[in-house]
């Protein structure tokens, strides 16, 4: 937060667009659904959308599109549904990690492996493989971490719950349930390992009560999948699937230099106008826990 006093641990700004479902009549904005983004070891950034795959060099002032990649007629398989972030792994390239989703047709099938894109030349072409979860998980959300991914993903029986699952490559998932329970449907949570508390971290939406929570664990604990709420770091009026759509946080940002994360939410009316909304919090979990007010829901 540099100079900023601790009052100013929050900002946040928003991005119009619309909304991508199929009722919607908005000609505002683009009709663009963004799966996953990540930077490279080599400091790109890549970004797998529903028009390809897209890279900079340049720090996002230009982009090479590689328009086959993923497409019908270059990856003949189902769907993928793909989590929010990419990694760039020291062995394997470009991974992305996500669910089969059905054709187009058949979009409520439920599977139950993980699927795991590698593209080992930089984004061009993806090879696919996939294992067992026994269980219907979506969107998970990855970090690498002592040479482990580990993923923080919904569980798509009841949508109800989030679990947690650890994967090395050759290997199949290995699953830990949590309490992370939500009475209404659950979304895709943002999780990454806080450089300056160095607890793992989610930020995850309440959508029954239109909020979004910052929930903390040490890495030590990972096994007990026991997370602590740490703070509500917004509330919003309304009623989801009524007035609001979307409204979870996956896609966060950590920029350790300047000890913020930014956080972009992506939320509209269910017909209409659609916006992405981005908050910047410090990343000095316990002042801000403290500033707005501990566990209490």
């Amino acid at each position: 937060m540099g100079r900023r006093t601790e009052s100013a641990a929050v900002s946040c700004r928003c991005r119009i667009g619309r909304s991508s479902t199929k009722k919607n009549k908005s000609r505002e904005g683009y009709n663009v659904h963004l799966h996953s983004i990540g930077t490279t070891c080599d400091g790109a950034v890549v970004a797998i959308n529903n028009h390809g795959v897209f890279r900079s060099d340049d720090a996002g002032r230009t982009w090479r599109h590689f328009s086959t990649a993923l497409r019908e007629d270059t990856f003949p398989r189902e769907i993928v549904n793909l989590g929010p972030r990419l990694l760039d792994h020291p062995r394997r390239g470009l991974l992305a990690f996500g669910n089969w989703f059905g054709e187009v047709d058949k979009y409520h099938a439920l599977r139950q492996q993980l699927v795991v894109l590698c593209s080992p030349d930089r984004g061009a072409t993806w090879q696919v493989e996939e294992h067992f979860a026994g269980f219907p998980q979506y969107e998970p959300a990855a970090w690498e971490h002592n040479g482990k991914i580990l993923f923080v993903t919904r569980d798509q029986t009841k949508v109800r719950a989030h679990k947690q699952m650890s994967w090395q490559p050759g290997q199949p998932p290995q699953i830990i349930d949590t309490n992370l329970q939500d009475p209404r449907l659950v979304d895709t949570v943002d999780f990454c390992c806080n450089p300056v508390t160095k607890r793992f971290e989610i930020v995850r939406s309440e959508r029954h009560r239109m909020e979004l929570w910052l929930w903390s664990m040490d890495p030590a604990d990972w096994d007990k999948g026991q997370w602590t709420r740490e703070c509500r770091i917004l509330a919003t009026e309304g009623q989801f699937y009524s007035t609001a759509d979307g409204f979870h946080p996956a896609g966060a940002v950590l920029d350790a230099n300047r000890g913020v994360q930014h956080i972009f939410i992506y939320s509209g009316h269910p017909n209409g106008p659609a916006g992405v909304f981005r908050i910047t919090r410090t990343l000095d979990t316990p002042r801000l826990s403290a500033l707005l007010g501990g566990q209490k829901p």
